[in-house]
């Protein structure tokens, strides 16, 4: 289940969450406030490139004080080394300001795992960091690993080979990637694009994360997705921020060949040099950063 690409989600802010230190040291006693961080992870064994379903949870106990500013949510990957191998660094919903004792906070945000020379077990660790602005972490309740880092969860990366791989035919453009972050990885599609995978013969999700310069057309972009001839989505893209689609693949449109095509088509499709957006004369449609298929099963 991979694409050749990773979506490289703003790594400045990982080390904005490792640098924000608490001033004490790990020996001298501090006040807790009984909050609990916590996780659930779609796959306790996930193959490096695949999609990862984070379900984060937040327990305010009676009598846990208020926090008086909004904090962002630090969630560090670590190797076995305590090598941080990628973040989910982000900002709690509702945000910490909004926390009230005695209630719990519940939210599930998609990871796509990055590409790392690295398989085996891996440590999940939270805290809470504050931003915009400097100071101290707020001391937390749970397994405090250092620096109120705390150890939620352990899971296990795999080989990318354990994925189901799709081969990119005809109607895509060459990978490309941001000159000041390597890591951050796309394929344009032309007005049409087709792949193929190795027919899972079961339900499956497709994930697609992708962009558009909507600005570019005449008209609205309706974008259809189709397994062969089966359409399974059919959506508008409204603005230029990029969008996540969770598309459930029926097992009866998957059919029972071996491989099984999967295409995009957009209603139209823009050349920048004449749009006046340069010298680029290809015909442009999706910028597509990720495109996942997973059974979830087996993990």
């Amino acid at each position: 289940m991979t694409t050749r690409r990773t979506l490289g989600v703003a790594l400045a802010a990982t080390f904005t969450g490792a640098l924000v230190l608490p001033a004490c040291s790990r020996s001298k006693p501090v006040e807790v406030n009984p909050i609990i961080p916590s996780i659930e992870v779609s796959a306790e064994r996930a193959p490096l490139g695949s999609a990862l379903e984070i379900t984060y949870t937040w327990t305010v106990e009676e009598g846990a004080k208020k926090l008086d500013q909004d904090y962002r949510a630090m969630v560090h990957f670590l190797d076995t080394h305590e090598v941080m191998l990628f973040e989910d660094d982000h900002t709690p919903v509702p945000p910490p300001s909004e926390w009230e004792p005695g209630e719990t906070y519940t939210y599930t945000r998609t990871r796509f795992i990055p590409v790392y020379p690295y398989v085996g077990e891996v440590e999940v660790r939270m805290g809470l960091y504050p931003y915009p602005g400097r100071g101290e972490r707020p001391a937390l309740k749970g397994d405090d690993r250092g620096f109120r880092e705390y150890n939620v969860a352990t899971m296990e990366l795999l080989p990318q080979t354990e994925n189901i791989f799709l081969v990119y035919k005809e109607g895509w453009h060459q990978l490309e990637s941001a000159p000041e972050n390597p890591n951050l990885e796309w394929q344009w599609t032309k007005k049409e694009a087709v792949c193929s995978f190795r027919n899972p013969k079961k339900e499956s999700v497709l994930y697609l994360e992708a962009d558009a310069n909507v600005e570019a057309f005449d008209e609205p972009l309706n974008v259809s997705v189709l397994i062969g001839e089966t359409e399974i989505a059919a959506f508008e893209v409204t603005g230029r921020d990029p969008f996540l689609q969770k598309l459930t693949i029926p097992a009866d449109a998957l059919g029972d060949d071996d491989w099984v095509d999967l295409r995009i088509v957009n209603s139209t499709s823009f050349t920048p040099s004449d749009a006046g957006l340069g010298d680029d004369t290809r015909e442009l449609g999706l910028r597509v950063y990720h495109l996942y298929v997973d059974t979830f099963t087996g993990h």
